[in-house]
């Protein structure tokens, strides 16, 4: 057996740390501990923890209060001190209080969340290190609260969310995805009757994980059901829940020639994200034929490569090859080249590409990066397809007054005409 090296020896890992010992490790802690105080903190309730939560608890009821009654801002060189800080608190009421008293641990959690707001307006926090901590911290919540028996949990975390609906809001994107269905459903009904936009967030979420498609939709007015786009959100909530029915109402109630999008010609064309679930509406019910119908004629008006994926994917052997020729025939004389040629490399389809590049090259005004990044796909196949697209690029770039972009995109054409 390979004896470990003296390098790996001195890395600061756990089991190195191990082999200092007991003693010899609380006497680094000590040392250090005298010049951190927020590691004298942590450490001192770390050992109220060992005695049980009757000693733990005075130490977290006495720095909650500390820190709800603290007004004073947090300089930049005190931040990361308040961070740690902040988040030792977390832990400890997540983490070994849960273990020794978990009623007590979800109240705390709920009066730790509560220091949000004050917290925020302390510190200058442009890394998120701090909304970081809270962030977590709400997720604790809706851990620790999920565990308590029947509804009082639910109750518990409606209640938290009703005193601070704007800052949930925020935190319900990560925080819920630790939620049962039955948990969100039961919470959903003590929220029932909430309105107002700093609730919708929350609410809709909340939906989300219990999969109630008909909560997601309440939370909607009928005027905004009208929108494609909203109509569209709210329909493949009800397909995924295989309510079909439901979402072609939706659907067909937002047709509007009024509020369909403008397509760049000036005709009326529909929503993309409504052609979607109207798409996905009649895959469902079984109308299959008219779904690909839908789906290439989707794609014909926007060049959508998802689109025209779904549409391949869907066919027998050899019909999608004959139906990709078509794809790149239609990519190669759409009005817009940039959008051909956009597909044409995402596909890819580099030969078709390097084809319409040579055709419609004047045509074309690439994001220098975009530039960059397709001439090295091409470079190896297709040097003047590659040289020609890079100064194109260049000469965008220079529109742009990006001339040091400019100059390196000439010179990555220059080395390929070489």
């Amino acid at each position: 057996m390979k004896r470990p090296s003296a390098a790996s020896l001195k890395r600061v890992n756990a089991e190195n740390l191990t082999r200092l010992g007991a003693e010899r490790l609380a006497e680094i802690l000590l040392e250090v501990a005298d010049t951190r105080v927020d590691l004298k903190r942590r450490l001192r309730m770390e050992l109220a923890a060992e005695q049980g939560a009757a000693h733990l608890l005075p130490e977290i009821d006495r720095r909650l209060a500390l820190l709800s009654g603290s007004r004073g801002a947090v300089t930049w060189r005190q931040r990361p001190a308040f961070v740690r800080d902040l988040d030792g608190l977390r832990g400890l009421i997540a983490g070994r209080l849960a273990g020794l008293d978990l009623a007590a641990a979800q109240a705390r959690i709920v009066e730790f969340l509560a220091l949000f707001p004050q917290a925020m307006r302390r510190v200058r926090d442009r890394e998120g290190a701090v909304a970081a901590v809270f962030d977590q911290a709400a997720a604790d919540a809706v851990t620790l609260l999920a565990r308590a028996e029947g509804r009082e949990g639910a109750a518990r975390l409606a209640e938290a969310i009703a005193a601070q609906p704007v800052a949930w809001g925020r935190w319900s994107g990560g925080a819920f995805a630790a939620a049962s269905r039955d948990v969100a459903a039961l919470t959903l009904g003590f929220l029932a009757g909430r309105e107002g936009p700093a609730f919708t967030s929350v609410l809709r979420r909340l939906a989300d994980v219990a999969g109630d498609a008909r909560a997601y939709e309440a939370t909607f007015t009928r005027e905004a059901l009208r929108s494609p786009a909203a109509a569209a959100d709210v329909a493949s909530r009800h397909l995924r829940a295989g309510d079909p029915e439901a979402a072609r109402a939706l659907l067909e109630a937002a047709i509007n020639p009024q509020l369909m999008r403008r397509s760049e010609s000036g005709v009326a064309a529909p929503d993309f994200a409504w052609e979607g679930a109207w798409i996905d509406y009649l895959e469902a019910v079984g109308r299959v034929a008219e779904a690909q119908a839908a789906r290439w004629a989707s794609f014909e008006r926007t060049l959508s490569a998802d689109r025209a994926r779904a549409f391949t994917r869907r066919l027998p052997d050899f019909e999608d090859v004959e139906a990709e020729a078509r794809i790149f025939d239609l990519a190669r004389t759409f009005p817009d080249a940039g959008r051909g040629l956009e597909l044409l490399m995402s596909w890819p389809a580099l030969r078709e590409a390097a084809e319409l590049i040579a055709a419609r090259g004047a045509e074309l005004r690439p994001d220098p990066e975009q530039a960059e990044a397709w001439g090295r796909l091409l470079r190896r196949r297709f040097p003047a397809a590659a040289e020609a697209l890079l100064r194109r690029g260049a000469a965008e770039a220079f529109r742009r007054r990006e001339f040091s972009t400019s100059a390196r995109l000439t010179e990555e054409a220059d080395a390929l005409a070489a």
